[in-house]
């Protein structure tokens, strides 16, 4: 068996950025790009296309950072039957998996599963047909009882058989394992392989001076999970006390124009409150590097990146008790309060407004160099690989 930068590994991501949304799936990209000096990397990912030019599939190959990137774009009508709809995905993840054949050369000797379940199925299909086994990368908190989202008696039959079957499963949290065991998805060997930090997050950026204390928020802006309408609810109480802090809400997405709307309503004052869209690579780093600390008031989480990123920066976190916050948030990075708690999360921005709470910021920085640079985790990765593939 081949090992170390000899492994051909295909990765299958069932979430991955793409020409309609740079951000979606980005923390499997950073797995992919972690692991990429140590093994020769392609991936596959099928995307519904949103245009209009009639044609079923069209396949764009994108080739850097030693990584082959093959993206297959597939039109389905909206009114089509699921069946359909799921078939037309599988023959368009089939066309990216031919192509990557073509450009490989070879077949590959480890399948690399991110995220379940339509993907493991392929998997388990290609590792009978070519006789390689297959990894899985699970993030999604869909297993968590609180979400809902874990439905369909043929879904959860296909998962424990593709899980059963994987030579080994990781997930970002010891809590998402937890979650998925206690919904009978065993596998013999389950570890925690944490999100990447992308190295823009590791520079040395300057902290601009204030008398004013700064806190931000980063997400996707989905009020359900997030909770960002109890953020806004804290963040006017706390408004009406004092003057003396600005809270940065970063980031779109389903719920952004109506949480602007509902700030609005509230009467925030403006120099307390600002939304500042989309932020990207040195934008976002420059605006969160501004913050004193970061705030997660999640209704549900699995592992926000988010969160390592504050890290990255040395800025402190208050997050809830929830998912795999716990597993590193601790007295030494940030406070952790209940979720929905509003007046817990009030009082802790009040006290640490008013210097109660004092952290070690290289102390936290050096903490996520160790755990989640690209070099750490995309070591940990190749370990696995090649336990799995020794002789």
């Amino acid at each position: 068996m081949k090992t170390g930068k000899g492994i051909n590994v295909l990765h299958l991501a069932r979430w991955y950025p793409n020409r309609y949304d740079p951000m979606f799936g980005l923390f499997v990209k950073r797995h992919i790009e972690a692991v990429s000096p140590f093994a020769s990397v392609t991936v596959v990912y099928a995307q519904k296309s949103e245009g209009k030019n009639g044609e079923k599939f069209s396949l764009e190959v994108i080739k850097e950072k030693n990584i082959v990137e093959i993206i297959v774009y597939y039109t389905v009508n909206n009114r089509s039957l699921p069946t359909v709809k799921f078939f037309r995905y599988l023959q368009a993840v089939k066309r990216g998996v031919d192509t990557a054949l073509d450009i490989n050369g070879n077949k590959f000797d480890l399948i690399h599963v991110h995220i379940l379940t339509r993907l493991g199925v392929v998997a388990l299909f290609l590792k009978y047909l070519w006789g390689k086994p297959y990894v899985i990368t699970e993030h999604w908190s869909r297993y968590q009882p609180v979400t809902g989202y874990y439905k369909g008696l043929f879904r959860k039959i296909l998962t424990k058989i593709v899980v059963r079957k994987a030579s080994a499963v990781t997930t970002v949290t010891r809590n998402l394992a937890t979650a998925m065991k206690n919904r009978g998805l065993k596998n013999r060997y389950y570890s925690v392989l944490p999100n990447v930090i992308a190295p823009v997050f590791f520079k040395n950026v300057v902290k601009p001076v204030g008398d004013i204390t700064r806190f931000i928020h980063v997400s996707c802006f989905e009020d359900r999970s997030k909770n960002i309408s109890g953020i806004l609810r804290v963040v006017k109480m706390l408004s009406q006390r004092r003057n003396d802090f600005r809270f940065s809400l970063i980031g779109v997405g389903a719920d952004f124009e109506k949480m602007k709307d509902y700030a609005r309503r509230l009467e925030i004052p403006q120099g307390n409150i600002e939304f500042t869209g989309l932020l990207e690579g040195d934008n976002l780093v420059r605006k969160m590097a501004e913050g004193d600390m970061l705030v997660v008031f999640s209704n549900y989480e699995n592992m926000p990146v988010v969160i390592n990123e504050s890290f990255a920066l040395g800025i402190p976190v208050v997050a809830t008790r929830v998912g795999g916050i716990p597993e590193i948030v601790d007295d030494n990075k940030g406070v952790l309060i209940e979720p929905g708690n509003e007046k817990q999360l009030f009082n802790v921005l009040n006290d640490f407004i008013d210097k109660k709470y004092s952290f070690d910021s290289k102390r936290i920085k050096d903490f996520a160099v160790n755990e989640f640079s690209y070099e750490a985790v995309g070591k940990q990765i190749s370990g696995l690989y090649n336990k799995i593939l020794k002789p």
